[in-house]
């Protein structure tokens, strides 16, 4: 009987550490609609990167920082004809990207656009919903602005 209750409790804390993390079905913190076209020209977002959630104690293989509900909900039409979605952030410390794409991948980047930003390209989009997180490697908050662009 003790086991049992041991189990219980266990399984009850670990879900609570889950629904802390970065989830895809929360609504973003900004949300926006846009279109493949309209990203043909860089659309650029400001937000404070950073959060409270560290990746790697949420099942993710990378280190960085985010709060649970991601900082951007994109519906993103019009992507074929696009073979390129290009997002990328530069901050005012190390940031990092988190993107849930519209298939359900996850994506992640440290410092791919150099200078400590990163950037994550992604061949073929797919049309739907993106929810992006701007994060930091380390666990400071700094002001941040995410750009999306097509090619």
């Amino acid at each position: 009987m003790k086991r049992l209750l041991a189990a219980v409790l266990f399984l009850i804390g670990m879900t609570g550490i889950a629904t802390a993390c970065p989830n895809w079905q929360l609504p973003g913190v900004q949300s926006y609609y846009t279109t493949g076209q309209d990203l043909w020209t860089p659309n650029s977002y400001s937000v404070t990167a950073g959060g409270d959630q560290y990746l790697r104690n949420c099942g993710f293989n990378h280190s960085g920082y985010v709060i649970s509900r991601p900082d951007f909900e994109f519906q993103i039409d019009g992507l074929q004809g696009y073979n390129r979605l290009n997002i990328r952030a530069v901050g005012s410390c190390d940031t990092v990207l988190l993107v849930n794409d519209s298939t359900g991948g996850w994506w992640f980047n440290d410092d791919g656009l150099g200078n400590l930003n990163p950037s994550i390209d992604v061949y073929n989009p797919v049309n739907g919903v993106w929810d992006v997180w701007v994060g930091t490697y380390g666990t400071g908050y700094c002001s941040a602005t995410l750009t999306l662009e097509t090619f």
